[in-house]
């Protein structure tokens, strides 16, 4: 990724697309066979872990007056390898980026569709993330549906660094979640940076990384008191549990180094779980919306995730569009792991990408 050329496979793995020239190419058998298998199983929910690997991309980027890189319906075609044979195999799909800064040091947000396919059947997916050089590269999430053998599933892929990508997903009975419930609006031109609001309280001096109206911060969010036997749950005849609409995750603190992406965090959260909760070996998909507020202004946003223990936690994406002082703003945050989650987030110009 020390490469033009690199930095944009990199990119380009997520969706993969082609530009209007050039054909989305035709999904290939698979190449390569996965990894022995070893992934965890927890009842009718898998968790996985492999590699992307896009080679030979090459991105045509134009360029706005300001500086602004975009790259629409690029081709691409990866290989997936990890250690569940119904996740592996070749995915082709429609990639788009924008970048600011250059392409050795810079940052973009990109999204895009995907298709995966092996011998038993077909994923089709849709992906969104952002990226930022010279690290930590990509984060993409990718959700598919299940078509073929493996209809009536739905498989999370997180993408993380550089390509070779890592792989982090989970296969799990039902459709992928939507958090809002209404169709998402295309993408907009990026807008001018917004001038940033006041420091929220109590947060740290801001050292995060500017690339030009980019920037990358990281943190760590905070929810005392929140347990995940202490949600409402419904349970159904095969064991299965669901919290829906449930402020018991209204109580978290956020802190990171950009004061603007820092304070109170509420939401209103739905959970489809599997597993034995007394032995703590469950896995989880979440899913609903989440205001971020302090003095500046708010941020109104999108979340969903899986999540598994007893081993990696959870998984959660979250887009959120600026309002007040944050007005022409939005934000993309990660969170990982347990309380207190880590987070590495993205403030960019424009709206969030379709998902």
């Amino acid at each position: 990724m020390k490469t033009p050329l690199a930095w944009t496979v990199v990119v380009a793995l997520m969706a993969g697309c082609a530009t209007g020239a050039s054909p989305t190419p035709t999904p290939a058998a698979p190449t390569q066979a996965p990894a022995a298998s070893a992934a965890l199983s927890f009842g009718p929910v898998t968790v996985v872990t492999g590699t992307d690997s896009c080679p030979g991309l090459n991105p045509n980027w134009t360029t706005d007056p300001d500086g602004t890189l975009h790259v629409r319906d690029l081709a691409v075609e990866c290989v997936d390898t990890t250690d569940d044979p119904r996740v592996s195999g070749t995915a082709t799909g429609r990639w788009s980026m924008d970048v600011w800064g250059n392409l050795g040091r810079g940052a973009g947000v990109q999204w895009g569709t995907l298709r995966l396919v092996n011998d038993g059947g077909a994923w089709e997916g849709w992906l969104s993330g952002v990226a930022s050089l010279p690290e930590p590269g990509d984060t993409i999430v990718i959700w598919y549906t299940g078509t073929g053998g493996y209809a009536g599933l739905s498989y999370f892929q997180l993408l993380t660094g550089h390509d070779p990508w890592k792989i982090q997903g989970q296969i799990f009975p039902g459709v992928p979640p939507n958090p809002t419930g209404t169709p998402l609006v295309a993408v907009a031109t990026p807008s001018p940076a917004a001038t940033a609001g006041p420091s929220a309280a109590a947060t740290p001096t801001p050292t995060a990384i500017a690339y030009g109206p980019v920037t990358v911060v990281t943190g760590t969010a905070k929810c005392p008191g929140l347990d995940i036997t202490g949600f409402d749950w419904t349970t159904d005849a095969d064991g299965t549990r669901h919290a829906r609409d449930d402020y018991h995750a209204n109580r978290c603190t956020v802190t990171t180094n950009d004061p603007r992406v820092s304070g109170f965090r509420s939401s209103s959260w739905n959970i489809d779980l599997w597993g034995n909760l007394n032995a703590a070996r469950i896995a989880l998909v979440q899913w609903g919306t989440a205001r971020l507020q302090n003095d500046g202004g708010a941020w109104e946003g999108r979340a969903t995730g899986v999540g598994y223990w007893c081993c990696l936690g959870d998984i959660i994406a979250n887009w959120y569009t600026g309002t007040g002082d944050y007005a022409g703003l939005s934000y993309f945050e990660l969170w990982t792991g347990g309380d207190p989650w880590t987070i590495q987030g993205q403030i960019f110009p424009g709206d969030p990408p379709p998902l």
